[in-house]
Parts: C-alpha cells; structure tokens; sequence
C-alpha cells in the first residue's frame, strides 16, 4: 500500500513513521489525484490526471461534463466510476464515485 496523504502531506503515525492507506484508502487517494491533476502535468505519464481544468463550470452541462470528465481520468482505476458533481463555491468539485466499496465522496479542486 502506499503512503497516506492528507492536503499533500504524509500523515505520521505515533512512532514518527509515515502511515500507509488500507486498500479503500488507497483507491480513493488514486482516484482523487487522477482528479486533481492536470493530464499531461507528469514527464513520464502524460495520460496521468483530468482535464477538469477546461471545464466550464458555469455552463448550462457543467455537471454531466464534470462527470464524463472525470470518468475519462478514472478508466484505468478498476471498478471506480464518478456518478455524481456538485460544483461548490471556489471551484472546487464534489464527486460521489461508486467503488467496490461502496459510493464514496470526494473533494478536487482542479
């Protein structure tokens, strides 16, 4: 499993060790940096992240266009589909993904 990130920063366990995600933790952390970051940001993989950051999100469809969006950065996440976008104050995009966890929120602001 990988290390856990909160706000872009490893979180610490008691002993002063980097906490790892369990494998729900993990998925979700995946799936949230695939949102958040501009697609074609990393050198070796330019297919890595969203294109959020071209969405209109005054637009009359910026909702179903946040989601098919979003679901196009998810395609090589197993099982991880974006079903629902609240577009919040700032910019910042609430989806509602189903897993196979169960439908779980997240939080990206592109």
């Amino acid at each position: 499993m990988g290390l856990k990130l909160i706000d872009g920063t490893y979180t610490l366990q008691e002993n002063g060790l980097p906490a790892e995600n369990d494998e729900e933790e993990e998925l979700l952390q995946n799936a949230q940096l695939r949102l958040a970051v501009v697609q074609g940001s990393f050198p070796y993989g330019r297919h890595i992240g969203s294109r959020l950051d071209r969405l209109d999100k005054e637009g009359e469809h910026a909702k179903e266009q946040a989601i098919s969006l979003a679901n196009e950065a998810l395609l090589d996440l197993p099982g991880v589909q974006a079903e629902q976008a609240a577009i919040l104050s700032g910019g910042t995009i609430r989806f509602t993904l189903a897993t196979p966890y169960g439908t779980k929120r997240v939080l990206v602001t592109p």
